[in-house]
């Protein structure tokens, strides 16, 4: 999920965002000139544009294309338009565009050609085709010429068997084990495929120095190929380099120099020292870590076998503590009566312990103007073991259309948070710190928001415990206590004779004062393979929480009178109860470095019960914006084909309990700082009962597949590192709040149908 700080949007009420057909026109006409443009103009004569490039096979399916063209050392211009600008203004690199934007021809090199075909005959025989025939044809028109890399595979080399012999019964006992838990990659029947071998290898040097082999190195072990027996089949055997079985260690002595500076001309002053479990820590005049959180930290213990995947373990917890910016941990190889031994030397650089943040956004709801400042001060040590202390401040005000100037919109909000680097769970705690990096966080927070008709003021209380595993591929968060308090302490006249209108029943629900109480439980799983074309990036979310539940026993088991709504209370305010889970998954399919396909899908249920008919708001879904469907403002769409003429932009009445949202997108790499992007959204939110306020709202299976709404756009990336700054234009294809045979709108005008969008990071 990405982090947007900065949205606006419109609805492009303008006339001026409406196109007439002749614009429309005139534009691609001029589009159409331009990229008509004679694309060999500054090819010289006797030379050719190398235009296109393609890859043939010949019955070979089990090596990847997208590898394979990797390895051609030519490619032609791409994206096209960069040529066009840079023969549009004839190669001028004086001028900004063509130097930013323009690309020289890219001139077919008939030597580069035969390095290609090398490259892919030599990776075709690492992926085991030993034999494969690669030639390349050209055929030229003009000044372009397009080339076609022919590839045939033949018959690749397999194995037949696989064994493990490296000397020492200790290691063949653990292989054995290992192979039982986890299949080699080197079945029978595999082909004989270099990537495969070098992946074997690695694990098998890495479960060897996870169990006391220090010194034992991929370089350690090799294979001996036999290929004479059976045409095109391979009995493969791993056999150690030197024949000589690996030496076993243990540690011996384990220091901790705490205080630490690599950069500094004298890296280490002692002031004190002290023995501790083990562990003989030396300090400087900071004392800046306890002796019982260093000893939490770190895994590896005196008198046992050495093992890589703790050392790795313990730069994965102590990473966590903001108070240490460098880790080292070193080893020195001895020998005590005739065993192998290692003293463990671990240095710790404390970092700067205090921070502090700021940031101004600029905000834009529904043509309302305003700036939001967010200050937060952070201490990362406040009792010597990796404490964060945090404090937020935040203010934001917002000019409110055709009120004066005293009558606008403000809010301003503190917290405090403080988070330990362990968890708080007494029975899980220590079982839980082997296997994941843990944490745990209390916080508190106020808010007040002022305008001109009511003020609200929103009170959270919350305790979590958030794990991490060791490939930090996974991260799970336990909200165990997580109390809100919503109230309005005063509103208008005006605003409350509004409120108590019949037919604004849903509205004057979404301003009541209420409590939640609850727990959740959620998840983030995500995929590292970014650069490997074989697999995609994928994210999978999910939420899951629950308000209300002890309250509603503590209260039944006493018999405590209801109000006369039929609610429990807490001091005269209702609380509510309900149950919510959400699913959201993402995936990236990179087709090449430029170019790639992102799809994402996302569903959401909440269902209010027992204490509560409706949800509280903050709790409900809403339906476009720049993450949903782009072709609808934030908070425009749904719930389902509910429509209110003068009602499109009330933020009470397009909620709902049920939430879906699809959206694919396909994004171009045009050049280094920027991207080119195309989606096709679709979804909507619809209500779980049928409110009287929302007609057309209520989920039901068998119309709401005709309640999706759909929209297209297209959008830029901007790269610039450290953040992307996106701008996304949308436009709607099926509006289901239209009525029925008049809801396809694709080929109508931009206004009213579409919205713009600039935010931060990708969609998803």
């Amino acid at each position: 999920m990405h982090v947007v700080n900065l949205v606006l949007f419109s609805q492009y009420r303008s006339s001026n965002w409406f196109f007439s057909i002749r614009q429309v026109i005139g534009l691609l006409l001029v589009v159409w000139s331009f990229s008509s443009c004679n694309i060999t103009r500054t090819v010289p004569d006797g030379r050719y544009l190398l235009y296109k490039n393609k890859l043939e096979f010949d019955d070979t399916k089990e090596v990847s294309r997208s590898k394979m063209e990797s390895y051609i050392q030519q490619r032609p211009n791409d994206p096209r338009i960069s040529l066009r600008i840079y023969n549009w203004l004839k190669g001028d690199t004086s001028r900004w565009l063509v130097r930013k934007a323009g690309k020289t021809p890219v001139l077919y090199n008939e030597k580069l050609t035969g390095q290609s075909i090398q490259n892919i005959k030599m990776e075709m025989a690492n992926e085991g085709f030993l034999h494969a025939e690669v030639k390349a044809l050209t055929d030229t028109s003009g000044k372009k010429i397009y080339v076609t890399y022919h590839v045939k595979g033949n018959e690749p080399y397999r194995i037949r068997d696989y064994k493990v012999s490296l000397n020492d019964n200790r290691i063949d006992t653990i292989l054995t084990v290992r192979n039982r838990r986890e299949r080699s990659e080197l079945l029978p029947g595999t082909i004989f495929a270099m990537d495969k071998l070098e992946t074997e290898r690695t694990k098998v040097s890495q479960l060897l120095r996870n169990v006391g082999y220090y010194t034992s190195t991929e370089s350690n072990l090799r294979y001996l190929a036999d290929t004479i027996r059976r045409p095109r089949q391979v009995d493969l055997t791993m056999v150690l380099q030197d024949s000589l079985p690996p030496k076993l260690y243990y540690i011996r002595h384990i220091d901790v120099f705490s205080g630490y500076d690599p950069f500094a001309k004298v890296h280490f002053r002692m002031k004190d020292s002290i023995d501790y479990n083990g562990l003989h820590i030396f300090y400087d005049s900071t004392h800046f870590m306890r002796p019982s959180v260093l000893r939490k930290n770190l895994l590896m213990k005196s008198e046992t076998i050495y093992s890589a995947q703790r050392d790795k373990q313990t730069y994965s917890h102590i990473s966590t503590l903001g108070c240490v910016s460098r880790t080292d941990i070193q080893y020195k190889e001895v020998m005590v009566n005739d065993t192998s031994m290692l003293d463990c030397k671990v240095y710790l650089t404390p970092g700067n312990i205090h921070g502090m943040q700021m940031g101004i956004d600029g905000t834009n709801k529904a043509g309302n103007l305003g700036a939001a400042v967010n200050v937060s001060y952070s201490h990362y040590n406040l009792f010597n073991g990796g404490e964060q202390l945090t404090i937020k401040l935040r203010g934001a005000y917002e000019f409110v259309s055709s009120d004066t100037l005293l009558h606008n919109y403000y809010e301003v909000g503190a917290g405090l948070s403080l988070s330990f680097p362990q968890a708080h769970i007494p029975v899980f705690g220590q079982h839980l710190k082997s296997r994941y990096t843990t944490s745990s966080q209390y916080s508190i927070s106020f808010d007040l928001q002022k305008r001109p008709e009511y003020t609200r003021d929103f009170f959270n209380l919350s305790w979590k415990q958030k794990l991490d595993n060791e490939k930090r591929t996974l991260s799970q968060t336990l909200s165990i206590i997580d109390i809100n308090y919503v109230m309005m302490p005063w509103m208008s006249a005006e605003f409350e004779n509004y409120l108590n209108q019949e037919s604004n029943t849903l509205t004057r629900f979404s301003y009541e004062n209420v409590f939640t109480t609850g727990i959740g439980y959620s998840f983030i799983y995500t995929n590292t393979n970014v650069g490997k074309f074989k697999r995609g990036l994928n994210t999978l979310r999910f939420s899951s929480e629950a308000s209300g539940n002890i309250l509603e026993g503590i209260f039944s088991l006493s018999n405590a009178k209801k109000s006369d709504d039929g609610q429990y209370t807490i001091f005269g305010n209702p609380f509510a109860q309900y149950v919510k889970g959400d699913v959201d998954f993402a995936q990236t399919f990179r087709l090449n470095p430029k170019n790639a396909i992102a799809m994402h899908g996302a569903i959401g249920v909440a269902f209010p019960y027992g204490n509560s008919t409706i949800l509280p708001f903050e709790k409900r879904y809403y339906g476009g914006g720049p993450n949903n469907v782009r072709g609808w403002s934030t908070r425009y769409l749904g719930p389902g084909e509910y429509y209110k003429e003068g009602d499109e932009s009330n933020p009470a009445t397009h909620v709902g309990d049920i939430r879906l949202v699809l959206s694919a997108e396909y994004r171009y790499k045009w050049i280094k700082w920027l991207e080119f992007a195309t989606f096709i959204d679709a979804g909507n939110i619809w209500t779980i009962r049928d409110y009287d306020n929302q007609p057309g709202g209520l989920f039901e299976w068998k119309t709401f597949y005709r309640q999706i709404a759909m929209g297209c756009g297209i959008g830029l990336r901007l790269d610039l590192s450290v953040l992307i700054i996106r701008v996304d234009g949308g436009k709607r294809i099926y509006d289901p709040a239209r009525t029925q045979g008049d809801r396809w709108t694709f080929f109508e005008g931009f206004k009213g149908n579409s919205a713009l969008y600039l935010a931060i990071g990708y969609p998803f």
